[in-house]
């Protein structure tokens, strides 16, 4: 038996899951005065990066010919004027009129992890026992994003199958963060290897689930020798899991009284019939790679160490730039979906808003549903109809006899309408109300307009009685 060495070229695809891949979901999930402060603190952290002061202007809009500026300013301000008569769906801090920074005097309450989690879990499909089953899941999840109960237990105080809540919890371990619901490092782990393809995903998983103790210790050879693959194969693997994230749920701020200040992420306005979506750059500064650390590099005097750093601090720096202009044209993007998906409710107000999921948006955009989650929460977009939060405008549908289905959120408007035009000696009841929808052609149970009717905030026709 001859052995012979020989030299061939082969064209594979890998899994790269790497810490430039991790820093660019980062950078798209911050909101803009995030991005700012994180701007901020990169520019103080890496001194190869600068501002580019003959580029920084404080661009509110993109550079563009047929943008009217003066015209978009003049309707937001009187946006701002009218703002306090307005119903919205966000807190609102009282201003003083002659604050001239508008922005600054919006708040908002942070969003937790379980209101993150229970938003998806309501745009997803699944039928009432299941929104049930997610909703005692997600309730059960501590901070770091685990599952702190057994699938038995919620079974049993549920009273439905292990099966039904097993199925539930894979979906909500997909959505945004990844791996959230899990209930150990190796099954948080696998579920984020399990989002990219790749053909290196075997080892991968056999690495998670069986030598993970190994790999913390290092023991490549020791794994390499068990899997019967080399050390190199091993160190591969290393690198790309230790960019997974051991705990989805750090990040999401507990406190539901940690309020922060709002500035929008996009600006939406009507250009005659058709409307325009912008980035928001105010005090999004251009930034530079200063190039006498470029031209150091070429000093062949230069030290290794010194040389490496310089290496490293000017690839970091060229990947947080990249970061920022994908998370730009990324919001972007599904902005301009969303306003044109939803065009009705701009023309003609909320009445008219559509049934929208993250999934709809994912197909439409060939996105997967958790980045659609990470650039639609706690962003803003400031519309000619006022502020909202980007996944204001995602809601389940329901069916209309004889016409398309409408979102949810216009029944919401229409409950909240009937109950403003009652009679206050003689209130509807949740029955009435539901009655009247039908015969208007939206079959809701009486449930649902309580389910409604108590999301509204609005006391039941008992206790809004009055008997003068």
């Amino acid at each position: 038996m001859s052995i012979n060495l020989k030299l061939q070229t082969k064209l594979t695809q890998q899994l790269v899951l790497t810490p430039q891949l991790q820093l660019s979901i980062k950078v798209l999930q911050l909101n803009h005065l995030e991005l700012k402060e994180s701007i901020e603190l990169e520019v103080q952290e890496n001194p190869v990066l600068e501002i580019d002061e003959k580029n920084t202007e404080n661009e509110l809009f993109e550079t563009s010919n047929d943008v009217d500026v003066e015209k978009i300013l003049e309707n937001y301000s009187k946006l701002r004027e009218d703002f306090e008569s307005k119903n919205r769906t966000y807190q609102q801090k009282k201003y003083d009129e002659d604050d001239e920074n508008l922005w600054e005097n919006f708040a908002t309450k942070k969003p937790g992890l379980y209101d993150h989690l229970l938003w998806q879990l309501n745009l997803s499909h699944l039928s009432p026992e299941e929104l049930r089953i997610g909703e005692e899941i997600i309730g059960d999840i501590d901070p770091d994003g685990y599952l702190r109960v057994t699938i038995e237990e919620i079974a049993q105080k549920l009273n439905v199958t292990t099966d039904k809540v097993e199925s539930v919890l894979k979906q909500i371990q997909q959505f945004d963060p990844i791996g959230v619901g899990s209930r150990t490092l190796s099954e948080c782990l696998l579920v984020q290897v399990e989002v990219f393809d790749g053909e290196k995903k075997d080892l991968l998983r056999s690495i998670i689930t069986n030598h993970l103790e190994d790999l913390s210790k290092k023991n490549f050879k020791k794994i390499a020798q068990c899997l019967s693959v080399s050390i190199e194969e091993v160190e591969y693997a290393f690198e790309i899991i230790k960019t997974l994230n051991p705990k989805p749920g750090q990040g999401f701020g507990f406190s539901e009284y940690d309020n922060q200040y709002i500035e929008p992420d996009v600006f939406v306005f009507k250009d005659g019939d058709e409307y325009k979506v912008v980035l928001n750059r105010e005090g999004i500064p251009s930034l530079k790679i200063n190039r006498q650390y470029e031209i150091m590099l070429k000093n062949k005097q230069l030290d290794e160490n010194t040389r490496n750093f310089l290496q490293e601090k000017i690839k970091n720096a060229h990947w947080f730039v990249k970061s920022i202009h994908q998370r730009g044209s990324t919001i972007l993007r599904v902005a301009k979906a969303i306003v044109e998906y939803q065009r009705d409710f701009f023309d003609k107000g909320i009445n008219y808003m559509k049934p929208l999921t993250l999934k709809d948006l994912s197909s439409m955009l060939d996105l997967h549903e958790s980045t659609i989650s990470r650039v639609t929460s706690n962003k803003y977009m400031l519309t000619p109809n006022g502020l909202f939060e980007m996944k204001y405008f995602f809601s389940t549908g329901i069916r209309k006899v004889g016409s398309e289905d409408v979102a949810s959120i216009s029944v919401k408007q229409i409950i909240k309408e009937l109950i403003d035009n009652e009679d206050p000696k003689s209130p509807l009841s949740d029955q009435e109300i539901s009655d009247i929808l039908k015969a208007k052609g939206y079959n809701i149970a009486r449930r649902t307009v309580t389910k409604y009717r108590e999301s509204l905030g609005i006391l039941s026709s008992s206790m809004r009685k009055t008997h003068k």
